[in-house]
């Protein structure tokens, strides 16, 4: 992730210097491992949290916060420069939903799982709104940058898509396992078995997403050619043992805030670097 936006801030300030522009692409693949990743965790999170409200509270506070940022950059003039950066998106906004869709499609409830056609149909709108806009060279002011997703509908399929990979699991296990799901559990081999088609899963929609910029032409204002480097993040999936890791309140809060920090630090940079400090 940070690699990701040390690339696009070398993008803004040096777009006229091909070398430094070589070396922000790579840091830019390197950056598309991220999302997947995140995602995946997410879906982990809320299929194992013991409060969802308290889950999604935290990701909430986030992507409020990040929102207000984003209006206070928008409306003042002297941050005319980060517009490209506001218009792609609040992740924050990509991880709550995705959260919200996979607690929903779970539910017990079968009428509630229809609520997970929320925010899947947001994000659709975030996707073709920026896309308008983008093609257009205009600004819809009723949908404004505060209220988009950075992935749109990549992220909410991801998390549905790891999801899915539980699902799936058990059906192959239950057609061509052999043994019990207990067993499979036991041994080991049910969690390798989720992590191979939660690979499956999320290189089909990646190359769904990179072949559908060939459908749409509004849909290349999204890197889509660097994006589909984001299937190489299976090879991090396939190691996950589905145990917690180090999971101290220092470490856990310190994560949250670890991404607007970050992005705190460089906007920062950038404004003393055109002179603004």
């Amino acid at each position: 992730m940070t690699f990701d936006h040390v690339g696009a801030y070398l993008e803004m300030q040096y777009y006229f210097n091909d070398s430094i522009l070589e070396v922000a692409y790579v840091f830019r693949i390197i950056g598309r491992l991220a999302l997947p990743l995140f995602i995946f965790m997410i879906t982990e999170g809320v299929l194992h949290t013991k409060s969802f409200k308290k889950y999604s509270l935290r990701l909430g506070v986030l992507a409020s916060l990040i929102s207000t940022v984003f209006i206070f950059l928008e409306y003042l003039p002297q941050f005319e420069d980060f517009t490209s950066m506001l218009r792609a998106g609040n992740i924050f906004l990509d991880l709550l939903l995705a959260a919200i869709a996979v607690y929903f499609i779970k539910h017990p409830n079968k009428k509630l799982r229809l609520v997970t056609l929320l925010p899947l149909a947001f994000s659709v709108l975030s996707f073709v709104v920026k896309g308008i806009e983008v093609q257009n060279t205009i600004d819809i002011h009723w949908f404004p940058c505060f209220l988009t997703l950075q992935y749109d509908f990549v992220s909410i399929l991801l998390a549905l898509g790891f999801y899915f990979a539980y699902k799936v699991s058990d059906f192959y296990i239950s057609v061509y396992g052999g043994y019990s799901k207990d067993a499979w559990i036991e041994n080991g081999n049910y969690r390798l078995l989720v992590n191979v088609f939660s690979i499956i899963f999320a290189t089909s929609i990646h190359i769904f997403f990179y072949l559908f910029k060939y459908m749409w032409p509004a849909g290349v204002y999204f890197d889509i050619d660097s994006q589909i480097f984001a299937i190489f993040s299976g090879a991090f999936i396939l190691l996950y043992s589905g145990k917690r890791g180090y999971n101290a309140k220092w470490f856990q809060y310190g994560s949250y805030l670890y991404y607007p920090l970050h992005l705190l630090v460089l906007i920062i940079v950038m404004i003393i670097q055109n002179g603004g400090l």
